[in-house]
């Protein structure tokens, strides 16, 4: 599955002002300036995003930055993902069990919160975990087979 949040596509559509709904960006991503994504991401998506995540760890996420979740890509402005400096994931069921083993409220909050959350701010659908397709921890977090 091609990654989301891609920030370099090309771009034959004059910019404008940032959707002010997520459903109006809705098949459209694809198609804006990294300009425009970029003035999206900062008007809309990273404000929304600092105070989901801030609600969860305050302190831990009270300075929140576009480096918070697209690490050294932001400072070399691609902003690519998924983020291998985020932590990797360990596919499948057994890699998701570990996790909710070790970490259960943090995976909670990833898979009820933030994947809803985000899918939501950028109008794509959230992972469907019957027909799995849909946007999911791998639009942010790289994979590891251990």
């Amino acid at each position: 599955m091609r990654c989301l949040i891609v920030f370099l596509a090309a771009c034959t559509a004059p910019a404008a002002p940032p959707p002010s709904q997520p459903h109006e960006i809705r098949g459209a991503w694809d198609t804006w300036s990294h300009e425009r994504k970029l003035e999206y991401m900062k008007s809309t998506v990273l404000p929304a995003e600092r105070e989901v995540f801030a609600r969860f760890e305050p302190v831990r996420f009270a300075r929140m930055t576009c480096e918070t979740c697209h690490g050294a890509s932001a400072r070399a402005g691609t902003y690519t993902m998924p983020n291998p400096d985020l932590p990797k994931l360990v596919g499948g069921k057994e890699g998701f069990q570990e996790l909710a083993d070790k970490q259960p409220e943090t995976l909670r909050f990833m898979q009820k919160v933030v994947v809803p959350e985000t899918a939501k701010l950028l109008g794509v659908p959230a992972f469907d975990f019957e027909k799995h397709v849909g946007f999911s921890c791998y639009q942010c977090h790289t994979r590891s087979d251990r």
